[in-house]
């Protein structure tokens, strides 16, 4: 593939199981009897979306032959052996494909704590500054911009960096900011942290 591998999508699906991880609370994760029949690896990158690249998308399984010696009839996977899922070629989301999650509390808390810190921007704590801020999120996902930084109960977890530019005093002036989402199923991402840990 010579041409920018956020052009190339995939989209994870287990032809043995409907069940995502949007169908599960986040405090306590995927759990119940479902996880007697099915992989938790399985279940969180269910109908998810990822561009085709290291990083963007879950590690596949490693082989280890001498497990696998042992017993020939185990089938190599993506996740364990006799795995279910595999993944299937899609476009590249569009801007509108995407919707975010974003819980009411974090927008009002993220108001509240980081006041100071948006002020500095030249924005105010409000709806002008909540559609920038998911139009930059939707564009860089869509754009392969992100990466995996976990693969658990609690789903798949990403990071994205996005930029302000800095008014008035701090005109001239690029902020960075690191957010964290879980992919959800068919193009949805659910927001963790909406404004993290400053980048510089």
């Amino acid at each position: 593939m010579l041409i920018g591998m956020s052009n190339f999508w995939i989209k994870i699906i287990d032809k043995k199981n409907n069940v995502v991880i949007d169908d599960f609370d986040f405090e306590q994760g995927i759990n119940g009897p479902i996880t007697n029949k099915h992989c938790i690896k399985c279940i969180a990158s269910n109908q998810c979306w990822f561009a085709y690249a290291k990083d963007k998308r879950p590690d596949i399984m490693t082989l280890d032959i001498e497990d696998y010696t042992k017993n020939k009839r185990n089938k190599i996977g993506m996740y364990h052996y006799n795995c279910h899922c595999e993944e299937i070629d899609i476009l590249k989301p569009k801007t509108s494909d995407i919707q975010l999650i974003i819980p009411e509390g974090k927008i009002t808390w993220t108001f509240n704590n980081k006041s100071q810190w948006i002020n500095m921007l030249g924005l105010k704590s409000n709806e002008e500054f909540l559609t920038s801020y998911k139009q930059k999120v939707i564009k860089k996902y869509c754009d392969g911009e992100y990466y995996i930084i976990s693969h658990n109960k609690f789903g798949v977890a990403i990071n994205i960096v996005i930029e302000f530019d800095g008014k008035g005093e701090y005109l001239g002036r690029t902020f960075l900011t690191r957010t964290g989402w879980i992919v959800f199923s068919n193009g949805k991402l659910k927001n963790n942290t909406l404004l993290g840990r400053r980048e510089n």
